[in-house]
């Protein structure tokens, strides 16, 4: 129950919550799930991936952190589990503890199945457990709801129902005077991007829609009208020998000052500030703040400078990866690793170093560049287990090998974590895509396209590809001449634009893009294309438009008189 609402789920699914309150607090391997629920039975991962995301949805809003995936591992419920009073009958024990913490039933060898009476016990514990973590769970989303004000302070709660606050954090201006070192104020920028959009409650625009801004001021008014957002962080940054000052200020489209501070501090504090700059703009708005958010938005801050400002470096090649630069980012990376071997900022952007070079087809070894990614993605995990950016790689290489359960998982996580990640959201609506579920896919994908104008090649044509499947043959169209314009070497949107022209009875058009297919890529196989679709529907629907537009041969026509 929650809210009143009886909460209905699948029997496996309760099975591995009952599994998992029984061992609370304990890491559970997939294997021990695996012969506990689906005794003598050879099912996949997907399987568990899918009753796990059950959980968490079932859980509410904090499910993702009651229930935590430790990768390649296992799950682990993560909170306090204390059984219900039972009724008293002539077969319960006398003491709840039967046995020392942890310890599991011996039962004698030869003895016979326990009696009835004990069963039905056992069950009741376990189903009153199971429904105290269910009704904490409930607990929980009340409190995000009303806004924990019992707990962090009296400030009005914000409209019932009202529009999420949406804010552009502009770069902030480096008025140390040394060009060189202007990736220390963007990475402060794009940190306090991260940080504050950790606040479920506010709308935050990414790094690349801000991008444009940086060194090109512009009126507050201008800047609202461009980015659809009603409020603006602006800032600078001097540095001054082992001290640093950083000036901030609130404003909205009028150009009015809602909030403005000054902070001096050691160089070596420098990315301590985003957090407190953080704190007290959402604290500007009276926003609902749940305690984990709290929590996130102090992040520890990087404890070797020298190793964090390698990974600063790096950052700008990841965002705008050309070739060359992307593997000068993973050297960066790597000497990050060398210098603090706990850095999981570290660890993340090597593996999305690794993750771009098999996207873009820049992998000399694609699957063992995939293998260093997961490598590196799931040590950044083990480092910080709240690292974003290695969720949605793992997220990615599961898309990869079409693993779209356990990839939505790790989106869904990355999501929990930072609601306003246009990355995470962007890999939810691929995921989506590819599993059919194509209106809900475009939802996430011009969601993060509003957080980011400038998505990626494979979210670009991720979302041509989802207009094409609803038959929205313009939209497709655009967004494949963009990701073009974009990204010269993403010939996977050509194929979209062709069969999108044709379907849209532009002959020509898509005659003149099948031959740039043609002679691009003379190896391209119309066959594989589209072969991650998990529907027969979407897949016939892709390749009805190929054969229009000419990619696809017909399959030949049965003899005649034939059935």
């Amino acid at each position: 129950m929650r809210d009143g609402a009886e909460i209905p789920l699948r029997p496996k699914t309760f099975a591995v919550l009952d599994h998992l309150v029984e061992n609370s607090a304990r890491l559970v391997s997939k294997d021990e799930l695996f012969s506990v629920v689906w005794p003598d039975l050879a099912v996949t991962d997907d399987t568990l991936v899918q009753s796990v995301g059950e959980l968490r949805r079932a859980l509410g809003e904090d499910g993702p952190r009651l229930i935590r995936t430790v990768p390649r591992r296992g799950y682990r419920l993560d909170c306090a589990v204390s059984p219900l009073a039972v009724p008293a009958s002539d077969d319960a024990p006398n003491s709840i503890a039967e046995r020392e913490p942890n310890e599991a039933p011996k039962p004698a060898v030869g003895a016979s199945p326990a009696a009835p009476g004990r069963r039905r016990w056992g069950a009741a514990k376990r189903a009153a457990v199971v429904l105290t973590v269910l009704l904490v769970a409930g607990l929980i989303a009340i409190g995000v709801a009303s806004g924990w004000r019992a707990f962090i302070g009296s400030e009005p709660a914000a409209r019932a129902g009202a529009e999420k606050p949406t804010i552009a954090v502009l770069p902030f201006a480096d008025l140390s005077g040394d060009n060189s070192r202007a990736y220390l104020t963007d990475g402060l920028t794009q940190d306090l991007i991260d940080a504050l959009g950790r606040f479920s409650e506010l709308t935050v625009m990414s790094w690349n829609a801000v991008l444009p801004y940086r060194g090109q001021p512009a009126s507050p008014g201008a800047v609202s009208r461009a980015l659809a957002v009603r409020y603006q962080v602006e800032g600078s940054v001097r540095r001054s020998g082992n001290s640093v000052r950083v000036d901030s200020r609130l404003i909205d489209a009028a150009g009015k000052v809602l909030w403005s501070a000054r902070f001096d501090s050691a160089a070596a504090d420098l990315f301590s500030l985003q957090d407190k700059i953080a704190a007290e703009i959402a604290g500007t708005f009276a926003i609902r703040v749940t305690r984990a958010e709290q929590q996130r938005a102090y992040d520890k801050p990087p404890k070797n400078l020298e190793a964090h400002d390698l990974v600063l470096r790096a950052r700008p090649a990841l965002q705008r990866p050309e070739r060359g630069s992307v593997a000068a980012a993973r050297a960066l990376l790597r000497r990050a690793i060398e210098i603090d071997p706990n850095s999981p900022a570290a660890y993340a952007g090597l593996a999305e170093s690794y993750y771009i070079a098999v996207s873009m087809g820049w992998a000399e070894d694609p699957m063992r560049f995939l293998g260093s990614a997961a490598e590196a993605a799931a040590k950044a995990l083990d480092l910080d287990d709240s690292d974003v950016r290695a969720h949605v790689v793992l997220g990615r290489i599961g898309i990869f090998y079409h693993r779209y359960a356990e990839a939505l998982d790790e989106m869904d996580r990355a999501i929990a974590i930072n609601p306003n990640d246009a990355h995470a959201l962007a890999g939810r609506g691929n995921a989506l895509m590819w599993m059919g579920q194509t209106d809900n896919a475009i939802a996430a994908l011009e969601a993060a396209q509003h957080l980011d104008p400038d998505l990626g090649p494979l979210d670009r044509f991720a979302l041509s590809l989802a207009y094409y499947l609803k038959g929205r043959y313009s939209a497709a169209i655009e967004q494949a001449r963009l990701n073009l314009r974009k990204t010269a070497g993403a010939n996977f949107s050509r194929v979209v634009l062709a069969a999108a022209d044709a379907k849209a009875d532009r002959s020509d058009d898509a005659a003149r893009i099948v031959s740039e297919i043609r002679r691009l890529d003379p190896t391209f196989d119309p066959q594989q294309f589209g072969s991650k679709f998990l529907s027969p529907a979407d897949l016939a629907n892709l390749r009805d438009g190929l054969r229009k537009a000419g990619l696809l041969s017909s399959p030949p026509a049965p003899p005649h008189g034939a059935e």
